[in-house]
């Protein structure tokens, strides 16, 4: 059953294997530190999870493009609002997942498997894409919210997004996570 808010985050860089340390997501681990933060703003409230929201990572780097992390804020366990302990969740997945197509739960709420970002956006529901050129406001009738991690989407990933709404939030150009936090305001309002 698919969560009534959805976050797929776009990781460029992310690399998809443990091939870095904990102490350099944001160099080592190709920018992992955006989508850790991604993950906090999604899933964390004050005192406790947002039961019903899950978090979709598209991992697109070396050396093997494409993974899915799914974190489902139902069935999570095990995570706190710091970035080390989510990136070692992310890095532990990915030693799990080695040459295997998955799905793999590697985690209570953390899923990871071998799946293309086309494959993944056509599960989402009802989804839109957020855009610094977008033309429409978030409103409740999305369930999924696209986002790119400190690049926009690529030629290739704006041809498989072009059929969805583009939602912007406003003039100034703002951190995926901060995005993801007005979002959850917009719609909690």
């Amino acid at each position: 059953m698919m969560a009534k808010r959805n976050f797929l985050i776009i990781g460029h860089r992310a690399h998809t294997v443990a091939d870095w340390k904990l102490d350099d997501i944001c160099g080592g681990a190709g920018r992992l530190d955006v989508l850790v933060r991604s993950i906090t703003a999604s899933l964390w409230k004050s005192h406790g999870i947002r039961r019903d929201t899950d978090v979709w990572l598209s991992l697109r780097g070396k050396p093997k493009p494409d993974i899915t992390i799914h974190f489902s804020g139902k069935n999570i366990k095990y995570l706190n609002p710091d970035e080390r302990s989510t990136a070692a969740l992310i890095r532990n997945g990915l030693i799990k997942l080695s040459e295997k197509k998955g799905p793999l739960e590697t985690s209570p709420g953390v899923t990871i498997q071998r799946e293309s970002f086309e494959e993944l956006v056509k599960k989402l529901p009802k989804p839109a894409l957020l855009s610094e050129k977008g033309d429409k406001e978030v409103k409740s009738n999305y369930e999924t919210f696209v986002l790119g991690d400190d690049r926009d989407p690529t030629d290739d990933e704006m041809e498989i997004l072009k059929s969805f709404d583009k939602l912007k939030i406003g003039e100034t150009s703002l951190l995926t996570s901060a995005c993801i936090t007005l979002i959850h305001h917009f719609l909690d309002e």
